[in-house]
This record gives structure tokens, C-alpha cells and sequence, in this order.
């Protein structure tokens, strides 16, 4: 199978800069101006005594479902997951979510949150712990809803840790 580096980098579940700094250490093999998926996941697989699969690989991760039917169930679940009461419950709900996406958080001082992935940083600062959680998800969210739109059919493996991360919290005196 032949891909594009846009697609590859949604397969693959990073940024299209990751893919090219993959192809600067030779770690895809090209047809062309495409990438052989096939040849590359062949070269770079793993020893046979590796994790080979996503669920062993991930073992959270056993709910399987597209990027389309994914974002709709997060979707359902708005309004339905009770919000984190204490800092610690919060900052476990951005790390599901975020991790969910494949992204990396940073907690910082203040309530300041730093998500990561390949492309750049996002800082939330404006906010206390609670304000800012609330806008990293909202873009987690964002970058869900981008991917489920491009690749609505793409299976992939979920959580329902990450999946209840990245629904809206239920209305609560905590807000």
C-alpha cells in the first residue's frame, strides 16, 4: 500500500514533521514520492519476542472503533462524565485525554498546562488548574474532531479511559 506523507503521518498517528524527520534517517521506505507502508512496517517491525500488536502494545486499549465513531461517542458522552473535584483528579483527565491523542502534558506552576506533540507547544495560562484542563481537552477535542473529519473510516484502537478524558464534564458546583 502506498501513501502520501500526509497520510502516512494520520496512519501513523503523528505529524507530518515527524514524517519527514523519518525520512531524513531513512526509516520509510519510498515508491517513488510515496511511502511503501507495507516495506516500511516490515523493515522497522519489531523482534519476534516484541509486542507486535496495539493490544499488547497498549492493553487499555480494547475498544475498537473508527476515528469517525470515536468522535461521535466522545460526542455522546458530553455533559454525561462527572468533572474532576480535586487537582489531581483534574490532571488525570488531561493526561488520559492527551495521551489518547498521543500528545504529552506538562503540568506547570501556577495551574499552567503544556501540551506537546510534534508539531509545537500549547501553553494554557490564562486560567487556575480547573479553567485551563477545561481549554487543553477543548483542543484535544479540536484536533479529534480535525482528524475524525479527514479519516472518518480509519480503525484504530481506543480507551475508555481517553474516551471519558475527552468528553465534557458534566455541570457542577466545581466550575
Amino acid at each position: 500500500m502506498l501513501m502520501s506523507k500526509a497520510e502516512y503521518a494520520k496512519y501513523k498517528g503523528v505529524s507530518r514533521q515527524t514524517v519527514y524527520d523519518w525520512l531524513e534517517k531513512g526509516e520509510v521506505v519510498m515508491s517513488g514520492k510515496k511511502i511503501d507502508v507495507e516495506a516500511t512496517e516490515q523493515r522497522n517491525s519489531p523482534p519476534a519476542q516484541g509486542k507486535d500488536t496495539i493490544s499488547e502494545m497498549w492493553p487499555e486499549r480494547t475498544l475498537e472503533m473508527t476515528w469517525g465513531e470515536f468522535w461521535k461517542a466522545v460526542k455522546a458522552r458530553d455533559g454525561k462524565i462527572p468533572a474532576p473535584v480535586t487537582d489531581e483528579g483534574i490532571q488525570q483527565r488531561v493526561l488520559y485525554a492527551a495521551g489518547e491523542l498521543g500528545w504529552e502534558v506538562h503540568f506547570l506552576d501556577d495551574g499552567a498546562i503544556c501540551l506537546e506533540d510534534d508539531e509545537g507547544q500549547h501553553y494554557f495560562e490564562k486560567y487556575n488548574l480547573r479553567g485551563n484542563a477545561r481549554l487543553a481537552i477543548r483542543m484535544l477535542r479540536c484536533e479529534l474532531c480535525y482528524v475524525a473529519g479527514d479519516y472518518p473510516d480509519e480503525p484504530e484502537s481506543w480507551s475508555e479511559a481517553g474516551l471519558n478524558a475527552l468528553a465534557e464534564w458534566e455541570k457542577s458546583d466545581h466550575q
